[in-house]
């Protein structure tokens, strides 16, 4: 009986911690964006985070609160949190890290590897680079629409899940500086109605910003060159007629193509002369389901069919051309090329400045694609 009353007494002392933070009075970090303001050099952080306006049984009303820290540079603005009236300010529910331009052109890595070591900080999140007024945007889109926060997150996890695009990390983009065969595409969006879009990537060699972008289309071909576009991404566009491109309203000499990739195996293989690298071969076999190839569906017969399937793989080829020409432009192997070189062929591999010779190398796509929802046996 008296370990009973013993007990009792001691239950209101166990109903909390000393150092407990009332859930209410935590701010935890939907969205992180960090940006350099070019005219004074200082480092500005955008903290987005959602707030109950009132509650109700079971329910409430969100808004998003913003908060901009601005200091000499990203780990000062950061501790500036602390003397603010919003703070704490926790990182561990971070969705979506939003980089600038100009923050991504000035040594990003270098600004933001202390995040590796930062307490209740999210670096397995994806990284997006916005193009535009990135100010502009967190001071008015989140504050006009509740739910922007959540639709970036399920955005980053769709084009991720849909083979659209593959996410980057925040430690993807700080380890990556250390590792001189990892080059990263980065997904750059744009303002859409109260919200973004993906208008294409940024290229990143070793950390560093390339400052050359890929579009969509660019994009589809980086991916299906990969071996990693099978599933429910859309690819849509038309061939021209002898090469050449006709005007959007003249429907009747275009052969319009929309389908998606059931089956996909790309490899590389090197053509080489005593260990010395000649020419490197991307070679993507697409099995793929097709919506329009230019004609009703029914009228579709098989010598049509044998026909398209010629005309996407050449037409496919093409497109990759140009994309490989501005990769390798730009120096950045986010094909995984050298990987391949380094692993499986290792005196060429030695035989390399992979730098140096990395952007002369010749590099040719082929595409051989079957349909394989047709009546062609």
């Amino acid at each position: 009986m008296r370990k009973a009353m013993i007990l009792l007494l001691l239950l209101p002392l166990l109903s909390g911690c000393w150092d407990r933070l009332e859930l209410r009075k935590l701010n935890l970090v939907d969205i992180a964006g960090f940006d350099l303001n070019e005219e004074n050099g200082e480092n500005e952080i955008y903290y987005i985070v959602s707030k109950l306006k009132s509650t109700g049984q079971g329910s409430g009303d969100v808004i998003s609160q913003v908060t901009k820290l601005k200091e000499a540079s990203l780990v000062e603005s950061v501790g500036q949190g602390q003397y603010t009236d919003q703070a704490p300010f926790l990182g561990v529910t971070t969705g979506t890290y939003l980089l600038s331009e100009s923050f991504a052109s000035h040594d990003p890595v270098s600004a933001l590897d202390f995040l590796l070591k930062t307490p209740y900080s999210s670096i397995n999140v994806p990284v997006v680079i916005f193009e535009g007024d990135m100010a502009k945007f967190l001071d008015t889109v989140p504050k006009a629409n509740s739910e922007f926060t959540t639709n970036l997150y399920d955005f980053n996890k769709a084009l991720e899940r849909n083979h659209i695009l593959s996410n980057i990390s925040m430690m993807n983009l700080i380890l990556s500086k250390e590792e001189p065969l990892t080059d990263l595409a980065i997904p750059l969006m744009k303002q859409s109605d109260l919200g973004v879009e993906l208008s294409g990537v940024l290229l990143f060699r070793q950390g560093l910003n390339t400052e050359t972008k890929l579009n969509k289309e660019q994009v589809q071909m980086m991916v299906l060159m990969q071996g990693t576009g099978a599933g429910n991404q859309r690819y849509t566009g038309n061939i021209p007629e002898k090469g050449k491109e006709q005007p959007a309203t003249d429907k009747n000499k275009q052969n319009n193509y929309a389908f998606s990739v059931k089956n996909e195996h790309s490899r590389f293989t090197f053509t080489s002369k005593s260990n010395k690298l000649q020419k490197v071969k991307v070679n993507v076999q697409l099995k793929i389901n097709v919506f329009d190839l230019g004609k009703s569906f029914h009228q579709n017969k098989p010598d049509y069919i044998n026909h398209m399937e010629k005309e996407l793989s050449k037409h496919l080829k093409d497109l990759a051309t140009t994309t490989i020409e501005t990769i390798q432009k730009a120096n950045c192997d986010v094909l995984g090329i050298g990987m391949e070189l380094k692993a499986h062929h290792p005196d060429i591999w030695k035989s390399l400045d992979w730098r140096k010779d990395y952007p002369r190398m010749k590099i040719e796509p082929t595409f051989d694609v079957q349909i394989i929802n047709s009546d062609v046996e």
